[in-house]
């Protein structure tokens, strides 16, 4: 706990001096401090992804950008000195109860981070992905090694500057950081500004918790979402449009899931059109990393379409392609025979009848949006382009891949504001209310000894948590929860790599040493599509294409 807890305070000092200078710079006017501290992660995000084309994001960018930050931060020492003050202000002004539930956020987080890893996409390719990101930035075609590889998300590249892989392999911990972050805004908008549907927020941390100890690329979707719909329904002259519309971009460049959230972009500009050149130009900035970062990982541009893919040897066989995009899309129904001639009317069927935590969120997501209409709520001209653009995201994420944590965005606010109106339709007193944030905030202490993870998920990967121990305290878990697991040398052609002596599951490949994949991948795509990953040269950094066999 203590070695995140100081990762933080140096992210922090990073984040806030980037922000306040990319918020003058370019004129965000993003008034609340904490925001600037959210900008300063977009800024970060950039300079890291572009740095990751042409170095490693390791010891040397880490340094260089120590040197960076101190530069900046002695010609904005005014401004960071003035925004300093105003968190230290906020704080001062929060309640007893938000001061109290705020370090036990933190206090939460710090635990929840320094246990082991939880999300299951944490050994198939976060680590993996982090590591060639510290060891080599992009890699042409290692989509080839690892069709999941080429995946690299902007968050995954932010977490590869900020995870001191150099000290140590035990801090894979941005997402507990934001959890911080946005919560110290939230509880702001809740205790200060009395947005009560703000409050109902926190009721979600025993799941939100089960993202931050991995560097999951949906969890700042759903947390900085909440945001951004907090801003969008707060903004009625509209002061908020440039950094809304930085945050809704960035969102949209970590995971493109979320772009349907882009017409709340364009119904602002349709009611303040002064923001238009800003958001073509900031749009045009992220479309052209998230174009390039396609070209070099994958060979095609626009993944996952295959429009447009580029004439060079990395490009990854369309067959590969193929494959995987048919896995997201078919993520919920692989295990049914026949799921290939589903349609979409038999798909939903299907997913409706789902058990478990599935049947709580694919059901509730119905309601919500069925009830919600008849909220008070619904009588605003904005919230109603709300709901309609979270609809629209609703049935995106359906006909793209409906796994529920992909919309946990739409549900977590529907849920939130629905919670609000029957608050106050049933006349409940807010210290009733204030009773249930705090009790909120304490559960995430003991969701590893209460909650039955046979509930949250079937696989059998992810019901054996690892306990607490006091060790946690100066001494973190590994990023992998298969740390200590051996790993074989495997020959295919001119390619030597690291594959698990014990196949944990498919995609598994953990810590590995570089390069390194599951033999079982290697030879079911030779055995199906008759191709093996090689490398394009002796070098690793020159990267991988796939050779096709007979």
């Amino acid at each position: 706990m203590l070695p995140i807890f100081a990762s933080w305070c140096f992210m922090l000092g990073i984040f806030l001096t980037c922000g306040v200078a990319a918020d003058s710079i370019f004129k965000i006017n993003s008034r609340n401090p904490i925001l600037k501290i959210v900008v300063g992660i977009i800024f970060q995000t950039v300079v890291l992804t572009t740095a990751a084309f042409f170095i490693p994001i390791g010891f040397w960018c880490f340094a260089f950008n120590i040197l960076f930050t101190m530069i900046t931060a002695y010609f904005f020492r005014r401004k960071i000195f003035i925004e300093i003050q105003a968190i230290r202000m906020e704080w001062q002004r929060f309640s007893s109860f938000a001061k109290i539930s705020m370090v036990l956020i933190v206090l939460a987080a710090l635990f929840k981070s320094a246990q082991s890893p939880f999300i299951l996409d944490n050994e198939s390719y976060y680590v993996q992905t982090i590591k060639w990101l510290n060891e080599y930035g992009f890699v042409k075609g290692i989509a080839n090694l690892n069709v999941a590889y080429g995946q690299t998300s902007p968050w995954h590249i932010l977490q590869s500057g900020f995870n001191f892989n150099f000290l140590t392999n035990r801090l894979n911990d941005i997402n507990g950081f934001l959890m911080v972050v946005c919560s110290f805004f939230f509880m702001a908008g809740f205790d200060r500004e009395k947005k009560l549907w703000v409050g109902f927020l926190f009721f979600f941390n025993v799941l939100l918790f089960q993202f931050i100890d991995s560097p999951s690329p949906d969890f700042p979707l759903i947390v900085v979402g909440q945001v951004v719909f907090y801003q969008f329904l707060n903004n009625e002259d509209n002061r908020n449009a440039r950094s809304n519309a930085l945050f809704i971009i960035y969102l949209i460049f970590v995971k493109i899931t979320v772009v349907p959230l882009l017409f709340l972009v364009l119904w602002s500009v349709y009611k303040s059109r002064k923001e238009s050149l800003f958001l073509i130009l900031s749009s045009l900035l992220f479309f052209t990393l998230w174009v390039a970062k396609n070209t070099v990982l994958f060979g095609y541009p626009l993944f996952p379409t295959s429009l447009f893919a580029v004439n060079a040897d990395w490009k990854i066989p369309e067959a590969l392609l193929n494959n995987l995009n048919n896995a997201i899309r078919n993520h919920e129904f692989m295990t049914l025979k026949g799921y290939e001639t589903f349609s979409v009317m038999d798909k939903f069927l299907i997913w409706i009848r789902f058990g478990g935590i599935n049947s709580v969120f694919n059901k509730g997501i119905l309601v919500l949006f069925a009830v919600v209409v008849f909220i008070p709520r619904m009588r605003f001209e904005r919230f109603r382009a709300l709901y309609v653009v979270l609809l629209l995201h609703f049935v995106t994420v359906f006909l793209v891949s409906p796994q529920f944590r992909f919309f946990l965005i739409d549900f977590i606010f529907l849920a939130a504001v629905l919670a609000e109106a029957l608050f106050q339709r049933l006349r409940i007193k807010e210290m009733s209310l204030r009773v249930m944030v705090f009790l909120s905030v304490l559960l995430p202490f003991f969701t590893v000894y209460i909650i039955d993870f046979k509930l949250m998920t079937s696989n059998k990967l992810n019901l054996s948590i690892e306990k607490p121990r006091w060790t946690q305290l100066y001494l973190p878990y590994p990023n992998s929860r298969y740390d200590g697991i051996r790993f074989i040398e495997t020959t295919e052609g001119n390619l030597k790599y690291y594959s698990p002596e014990k196949i944990f599951f498919s995609y598994g490949t953990a810590n590995g040493p570089l390069p390194c994949t599951s033999r079982r991948i290697v030879k079911r795509f030779k055995a199906r599509y008759h191709f093996i990953p090689q490398l394009r040269t002796g070098r690793l950094d020159d990267g991988f294409y796939s050779s096709p066999v007979k």
